[in-house]
């Protein structure tokens, strides 16, 4: 991902007030750009990880955090849970902003429904993704792989 494109998630970050936005600070957006992999496990082809990314466009600033998250991981439970936390309340803040259920589109608009119905099956299946015993072994691994490196 460009440098450009960091930035505007960055900035995505803060305008939702995201959860967990504070681990961006200390990265430069070109340092973000390396540790950004887009949604999907490390162990994925990068075009594997390209498509889902491109499923979830509405979400790219959760994944952001996410990844850079992983990028510290301290291997623990309460890091992982505190890790999920922040994805739940963020994949939901974005969601709530585009996708209002009470609006005179949702009333009169069948394609803001099917939209709309579309982005709550992905931050459903995302977050049940993200939170299961798959994602907490990755998260394990993130951590002894970074131990490995600084060994």
């Amino acid at each position: 991902m460009s440098v450009s494109e960091i930035a505007k998630l960055r900035a995505a970050c803060g305008d939702y007030q995201l959860d967990g936005r504070e681990v961006l600070i200390p990265y430069t957006d070109a340092e973000l750009s390396h540790i950004y992999n887009g949604a999907g496990p490390d162990r994925w082809l990068p075009l594997a990880r390209d498509v889902l990314t491109s499923l979830m466009m509405l979400y790219k600033p959760v994944v952001l955090i996410h990844d850079v998250q992983f990028e510290h991981s301290d291997g623990s439970e309460a890091g992982f849970q505190h890790t999920v936390a922040c994805w739940r309340h963020n994949i939901r803040v974005i969601f709530d902003d585009n996708y209002p259920l009470w609006t005179w589109r949702w009333l009169l608009s069948r394609e803001y429904r099917l939209r709309r119905a579309y982005w709550w099956s992905v931050m459903k299946t995302a977050t049940i993704a993200i939170s299961g015993d798959e994602a907490r072994k990755a998260w394990i691994d993130a951590h002894n792989r970074r131990q490995t490196i600084c060994v």
